[in-house]
């Protein structure tokens, strides 16, 4: 039982940082404009790093709420790396 808790977690972390940009990938990639799918390969990964770092860091400040400020930063870094990505699928169509 604790094994499939875990699980649900992990998919909701990866679902909360990743569904975003995988929504703005997919919105440019209905408007036949490829260039978003590409920039994933970079986006995603730097997202996991950032989510990361910043739960570690939660983590280990000494603040009252760890748990909260890892939901925010996850929740935070998922939606800047859906800006981030719609900034670059903007200016890679331009091109």
């Amino acid at each position: 039982m604790r094994i499939i808790l875990i699980l649900v977690a992990v998919l909701a972390f990866l679902l909360a940082l990743w569904g975003p940009p995988l929504m703005v990938a997919r919105k440019y990639w209905l408007r036949e404009n490829p260039w978003a799918f590409r920039n994933l390969r970079f986006v995603l990964p730097a997202q996991l790093i950032a989510a990361v770092t910043l739960a570690f860091a939660a983590e280990f400040s000494g603040l009252r709420n760890p748990a909260a400020l890892m939901a925010g930063a996850t929740l935070l870094v998922g939606l800047l790396g859906a800006g981030l990505l719609a900034l670059l699928a903007t200016w890679s169509a331009r091109r």
